[in-house]
């Protein structure tokens, strides 16, 4: 399962920090969950304080990794507050996880000299270390993010390892449906439309699913509720908790699902960190580079399409399809619910 994890070794340099680089490291992490799930490990054996994006922030505490935890508030007022902490820390040298214009800008603004970050999109000026975007071809992300932190690649790949807090999974245990049967977890969502499956075939699912006896809840993003309503309202007797779990409930949710069944995104990650088999649909992403780790994965695609994948947010096609009346998102409308269904069967026996 774990396909794409070898990679060569990078050259000698660039694997440590240059001369004169020594004193305080401060890393900056990625800025979705999903990544920041993939660069956990990077994190972990590089060390340093992290400045993260304010939202993820319970996720780095369930990592329970060391260093200081520098919260990031999207805005002028967040982007000068953490310059300040920057400044103060004195750091000597920095590692941008992100690969935005404005996180190096704001390492150096906040006098971290020594940055190493990926090159391209006007950071070279600003970097020490540019590492070219040629290196990161053909690799999963997380030998992709170490690469950037100045580590070795690893193989096989290991997956950050997460821990809700016991109060949270109890809390949650109480209000999950009752019953002897498997919960199952579905998650229609994804900030990119072209990863999502549709809204009625995680129904048709849902269905086939309380049929035989599971219990079922529908997990979405507070702006992902109109989807998980469309879920549960299309099967009757599942549980829809679209926009009701913060992240440390999200994590313990997954942690009390026996199997979870959903797009590319975050939560896929999330899932497979806290040991949780997944059912993973894939269209215009590419699973060699972002395919989750840890617990067992069961990957589903359609019938294959000469565009796919093609790493897009938004299906760029119109008209009619390949192999379907149309050819908007396509690739994932070619996944059959049998196809899912029988992947179910298959993982929970």
């Amino acid at each position: 399962m774990l396909q794409g994890g070898t990679v060569s070794a990078p050259a000698a340099s660039g694997i440590e920090f240059g001369p004169g680089s020594g004193g305080p490291l401060v890393v900056r992490a990625p800025n979705h969950l999903g990544d920041v799930v993939m660069a956990l490990g990077a994190l972990r054996d590089r060390g340093g304080d992290i400045v993260v994006v304010s939202s993820l922030v319970p996720l780095l505490e369930m990592a329970g990794l060391q260093g200081r935890i520098i919260p990031f508030r999207r805005g002028a007022s967040g982007w000068f507050q953490v310059m300040e902490q920057l400044r103060t820390g004195r750091y000597a040298k920095g590692i941008l996880l992100s690969g935005s214009f404005s996180a190096a800008l704001l390492f150096r603004a906040g006098g971290v000299s020594h940055l190493r970050g990926m090159s391209g999109d006007g950071r070279d000026r600003l970097l020490a270390e540019a590492v070219p975007r040629s290196r990161f071809r053909g690799n999963h992300r997380v030998n992709n993010l170490r690469l950037l932190a100045g580590l070795p690649p690893i193989d096989p790949l290991e997956p950050g390892r997460i821990v809700p807090p016991g109060a949270v999974v109890e809390h949650w245990q109480e209000r999950l449906p009752p019953g002897d049967g498997p919960l199952v977890g579905l998650f229609p969502g994804s900030n990119a439309p072209a990863r999502r499956w549709e809204a009625g075939r995680f129904a048709a699912l849902g269905r086939l699913l309380v049929d035989r006896g599971a219990r079922v809840v529908v997990l979405g993003a507070p702006n992902e509720a109109h989807l998980t309503g469309e879920v549960a309202a299309g099967a009757p007797g599942i549980m829809d908790l679209g926009g009701r779990t913060d992240l440390p409930g999200l994590a313990a949710v997954l942690s009390i699902c026996d199997l979870f069944v959903t797009n590319d995104t975050g939560p896929m990650h999330l899932a497979a960190a806290v040991g949780t088999p997944t059912i993973t649909l894939w269209g215009s992403s590419d699973p060699q580079e972002v395919h989750p780790l840890g617990a067992r994965d069961e990957r589903v695609h359609g019938a294959s399409l000469p565009c796919a994948p093609c790493k897009k947010n938004v299906c760029p096609r119109s008209g009619p399809g390949t192999l379907l009346p149309h050819a908007r998102n396509e690739c994932m409308n070619l996944i059959e619910t049998a196809s899912v269904m029988a992947a179910v069967e298959r993982l929970l026996g």
